[in-house]
């Protein structure tokens, strides 16, 4: 009974601290807003000027996640990916991840690929219009931002509130501890808790951690494609000599075909025909003796001598 006690003693407590903290967060903003009127006129006017939108400053507190995308047709490939990546470093950004590869185009093969991007937010229009600038014409260009300042809030706003939560189960856990009565069941469902209440925060700071970079670093996603008009008439490492060597390995290895055949159908194939021949030599054999013992004439009977005359 006394142990049941002191358990629904920790849990009480620990709902009544928390329906403190939640009336103190929510009485914050209510004691703010009633501040703001007893100003006067001119921290009124003050308030309109600070409003969301209204300047720069507001205007900056907001979590935007940019993305944008660029497909760009170059005269070279290599040469735009080393000029990509010599821009990146001195926009402060760097290559996250580069996709190329050779594809047939045309008569010939062409370098072509993807790379992505992620450059600081504040110089992701810089970074636009430098890329723009190294290609022969721009495809398409598009650009996304989205405003997560209320998720970020509300996160924000939750990891503070389990955190003091924390700190007020910590301690009820000292307090537990130091109590005589106290059973290992006390500490341990207090502690289960506060473990709970430490897997959350973890949980919302990892989500936090996350919007952070994706706010501080946009992304860009950049498709290169080879120019037609500037492919070269001779592809580049064009050896006759090469292509020659190859003609003649491919003629020994038609030869070493042709050979292969010859020598598996006079030690392979041919037995076997001669196998297979031999029984139907014989059947013939067999059926040519057949045949014309039936077609042989069969011998006739001798006629009897005609009757001597009577005298």
């Amino acid at each position: 009974m006394k142990s049941k006690g002191i358990r629904q003693w920790a849990v009480g407590l620990w709902i009544v601290s928390a329906l403190l903290l939640a009336a103190c967060s929510a009485a914050s903003p209510m004691s703010n807003e009633s501040a703001a009127p007893a100003a006067g006129s001119a921290s009124s006017n003050d308030a309109v000027a600070q409003a969301p939108g209204s300047d720069g400053t507001a205007e900056s507190n907001r979590k935007i996640i940019a993305r944008a995308s660029l497909e760009l047709v170059v005269a070279d490939t290599q040469a735009a990916v080393d000029e990509i990546g010599t821009l990146m470093e001195g926009l402060g950004g760097y290559v996250s991840t580069s996709n190329l590869y050779r594809s047939t185009w045309g008569s010939g093969e062409a370098l072509r690929g993807t790379i992505t991007l992620r450059v600081p937010s504040e110089n992701l229009e810089a970074a636009l219009d430098a890329l723009a600038e190294l290609a022969v014409t721009v495809d398409s260009r598009s650009l996304n931002r989205e405003d997560v300042t209320d998720q970020y809030s509300d996160v924000d706003a939750q990891i503070r509130n389990l955190e003091a939560t924390e700190q007020e189960l910590l301690a009820m856990l000292e307090e537990v501890r130091e109590r005589p009565n106290s059973t290992s069941e006390d500490i341990m469902s207090v502690y289960r808790t506060l473990t709970e209440v430490r897997g959350e925060i973890e949980t919302l700071r990892g989500r936090k951690n996350m919007w952070d970079n994706l706010i501080s670093l946009s992304t860009i996603d950049v498709t290169l494609t080879p120019d037609s008009a500037n492919l070269p008439v001779v592809e580049e490492g064009w050896r006759p000599a090469g292509v020659a060597r190859e003609a003649q390995r491919a003629l020994v290895s038609a030869v070493q075909v042709l050979g292969n055949m010859l020598i598996w159908f006079g030690l392979f194939v041919l037995p076997l025909l001669i196998l297979a021949l031999i029984p139907l030599a014989i059947a013939a054999w067999l059926l040519r003796w057949v045949l014309r013992k039936l077609s042989k004439p069969k011998p006739r009977l001798a006629s009897a001598p005609p009757p001597a005359p009577s005298a």
